[in-house]
């Protein structure tokens, strides 16, 4: 069967368009960048017209340089910067704020004080029958899997509705519409569908993982109308088709996925126990826990990995005689399948080399940073802790400032940048260690992927702190892939073979690193940790 998988990248600084042939290898790749604007100390905002006209520009640029036409494309699939929110009218499509990025903090203070509270809205729940009052952060999780934190969209939502009067006046008239970029994408795309995938609503602080579907008790607690909310879909649903005149034909959308998820998924870890690390803006570890949804106990995340229809089969493997004795359906309706994982985020990751370049003027371009690191031997006693927007996983701490601790007169910019490097392995490391607490099963071994998984440096220090192997693939741009393995496999364009296949490794980095020399590097971090912890 041939045909095309048109993948829709839309991340945090940017937009790409990435076309697939039938068999998963991409042809053909098109990026444009999107600004960030931080307006206030821990605003960060997006303009979402951007995010739209750099999105479908991209999507109708790559179709072109590739030399096909859009009735060559068998299929949409979306992938996105997860948490982040748009609002808009439900009318004219533009939007009524600019979105904010998941990466914003100006609800860090709400967040604390309903943490705090006491759930006594939903104290009628049997979950609770003879169970003393739990506070909000309890609650959350238990509903959602997630932290209350700003880093969720739910509390974004909420901003938005109560420091806009009129805009809460018209949501809870139906006029407005809000979600997450897929969501908005999708509305653009489509002239009108208000959808969401699941592993992005299971983002929102809003969606019950275990019901699957809104959770009314949030919903009201975040005092967010539910009516201007998105209808969720699974994964591999059909979200809508294109509109009139925007291709040259309809082009069906059949799969979305939050970019960890797909990110998750296209690197093939499809069995309980498989986990992943993508180096992206952030850095985030997802470990395929299987079909049961299990709440950590050391601060990590249970989220929706994905969730996809699985093939109409006829009852019990009955013979056909047995199917109409029994006055049983021939076929019984596909089963939408679940598979859940746990998250450990960190905010800080490429960012922290952005940082280093456009900031400190350290460095020219990104990839700079290997070659500068490598000018040392060692970072010496230089501890780079990154929390410019706080700690994530598994501190979960907003309250923390970055800093940079050990410097000497000799420190160098060298120093610095390796320090820079090791600090999103340390991190890593913090998650890892979290995670296999949680999970019974062992790590042997971590695929990687996002820009930074191709700096060699940093992913041999990965290797050796983590103590097992770190695989890297061919192909390390792999969340727009894992989009597209889904559409792919929705529309029968891919089969299982295919997964296999598309995913080969480039090289496996050993741990090599001594274990005195491991647990020096370890002690080092974990100070510079305990002493940004310490109440001043």
């Amino acid at each position: 069967m041939a045909g095309y998988i048109l993948a829709l990248d839309q991340g945090t600084t940017s937009s790409r368009a990435i076309l697939y042939d039938d068999h998963a290898r991409p042809i053909k790749m098109v990026q444009q960048p999107t600004t960030l604007q931080t307006p206030r100390a821990g605003f960060v905002e997006q303009d979402a017209q951007q995010i739209w006209q750099t999105q479908i520009s991209c999507a109708h640029d790559v179709i072109n340089r590739a030399g096909l036409l859009a009735t060559d494309v068998t299929s949409i699939a979306i992938t996105n910067q997860r948490e982040s929110i748009v609002m808009w009218d439900k009318q004219t499509g533009k939007p009524l704020a600019p979105a904010i990025i998941w990466q914003d903090r100006r609800t860090a203070n709400y967040c604390k004080t309903l943490a705090a509270e006491s759930a006594t809205n939903s104290m009628n729940d049997p979950v609770h029958q003879g169970v003393d009052s739990v506070n909000m952060a309890h609650e959350v999780q238990r509903i959602t899997g997630l932290r209350l934190d700003p880093y969720f969209s739910a509390s974004k939502i909420a901003w938005l509705l109560e420091n806009n009067p009129k805009l809460s006046v018209r949501a809870s008239r139906g006029e407005i519409a809000v979600g997450t970029i897929d969501s908005w994408l999708i509305y653009k795309l489509t002239g009108g569908e208000h959808v969401i995938d699941v592993t992005n609503a299971s983002r929102t602080l809003l969606f019950d993982i275990h019901k699957l579907e809104w959770s009314e008790t949030l919903c009201d607690r975040f005092a967010i109308p539910m009516n201007i909310l998105p209808k969720v879909l699974p994964s591999d649903g059909d979200f809508g088709k294109t509109k009139k005149g925007l291709f040259a034909k309809q082009i069906p959308i059949q799969a979305v996925l939050g970019d960890q998820q797909a990110a998750l998924f296209g690197q093939g870890c499809l069995d309980a126990g498989m986990a992943k690390n993508t180096y992206g803006t952030g850095c985030f570890m997802l470990m395929n826990i299987g079909q049961q949804p299990k709440l950590s106990e050391h601060k990590l995340l249970t989220t929706i990995a994905w969730q996809r229809k699985t093939s109409a089969i006829r009852p019990d493997n009955l013979s056909f005689d047995q199917i109409v004795q029994s006055g049983k359906r021939m076929l019984q309706p596909p089963k939408k399948e679940v598979t859940y994982a746990l998250e450990g985020s960190v905010f800080m990751a490429g960012a922290i080399v952005q940082w280093l370049r456009d900031n400190l003027g350290m460095i020219q371009q990104s990839s700079d940073v290997e070659d500068l690191a490598r000018q040392v031997d060692s970072s010496e006693d230089v501890v780079l802790l990154p929390a410019f927007t706080g700690l994530g996983a598994p501190y979960w701490r907003s309250d923390i400032s970055a800093s940079i601790t050990g410097m000497s007169r000799g420190t160098t910019k060298a120093h610095i940048a390796r320090a820079a490097l090791e600090a999103v392995a340390y991190q890593t490391y913090d998650v890892l260690i979290a995670m296999q607490k949680d999970s019974p099963h062992p790590l042997t071994e971590l695929r990687v992927d996002g820009g930074a998984a191709n700096n060699d440096l940093l992913m041999q220090f990965q290797a050796d702190l983590l103590g097992v192997p770190v695989l890297r693939p061919r192909d390390t741009e792999i969340t727009a892939k894992g989009a597209a393995l889904l559409a792919g496999l929705k529309t029968g364009l891919y089969d299982e073979s295919t997964m296999k296949a598309s995913w080969q490794v480039d090289r496996v980095f050993e741990p090599s690193m001594s274990a005195d020399a491991r647990e020096r590097h370890l002690a080092k971090w974990q100070q510079a940790i305990k002493r940004s912890l310490m109440p001043l």
